[in-house]
């Protein structure tokens, strides 16, 4: 539930890669997508930021999660401090690599008593299991601006594999920060039981709905 939300971030500055590309050329593009040749072409010229190493903004980097809730409500929670940082290869998208950290005691229901059973050992038992970490393994490209991300997500010292739908934002200079940036936007799913954090399913969902969406910045 924590980390998970973390993979996004990877994702999505692998299609910034992807974008960038200099090698990749419209008939590539039309293999990939016939329909959609005339319009990737250009996007591929148009969008770049070069290779590097990219930290994500923590004022604008959030991890949220969702949840039935006995089909009562869809509670919306995020986790408020979050590390993350993209290794961008331009030229070879695939040689990316993204790691993810996250402080498990940072959870936010927006009810200060749920937010201390959530950190009990009843959920995420945050005295003992403090990080969750999500660290990729894997980017495929599906379009210019769209893709997969896996990796490896571990919550409460228990890792599984994690896939992300991946969509870029954008890739170009920052207007505020004056340095190259990626904006992402990641969504998944995942089984909370996968991480030892079953209780109360099925009535309270054992899936969990991620959605992450990131600015990552270019370091000097």
């Amino acid at each position: 539930m924590k980390k998970t939300l973390v993979n996004f971030v990877v994702g999505a500055a692998l299609l910034g890669a992807t974008a960038c590309s200099k090698t990749s050329t419209a008939q590539e593009s039309a293999k990939l997508h016939p329909n959609e040749a005339h319009e990737m072409a250009p996007s591929y010229k148009a969008i770049g930021v070069p290779s590097g190493t990219y930290t994500m903004d923590k004022t604008h980097g959030y991890v949220t999660f969702s949840y039935s809730h006995f089909g009562f409500s869809n509670p919306q929670l995020r986790f408020r401090d979050i590390d993350a940082v993209l290794g961008f290869d331009a030229d070879k998208p695939e040689a990316s690599n993204l790691t993810v950290m996250i402080d498990a005691k940072s959870i936010d229901s927006g009810v200060d008593v749920f937010d201390e059973h959530l950190n009990s050992p009843d959920w995420f038992d945050t005295a003992k299991h403090g990080e969750i970490t999500f660290k990729s393994t894997n980017f495929t490209r599906a379009s210019a601006t769209t893709g997969t991300m896996s990796g490896d997500l571990t919550i409460m010292g228990i890792t599984k594999p994690l896939t992300l739908d991946v969509t870029l934002l954008v890739a170009k200079p920052h207007p505020l920060k004056k340095v190259p940036a990626i904006g992402i936007e990641a969504r998944g799913t995942l089984k909370r039981s996968d991480f030892g954090l079953g209780n109360y399913a099925p009535g309270v969902s054992d899936q969990v709905d991620l959605l992450i969406t990131s600015e990552f910045l270019k370091d000097k």
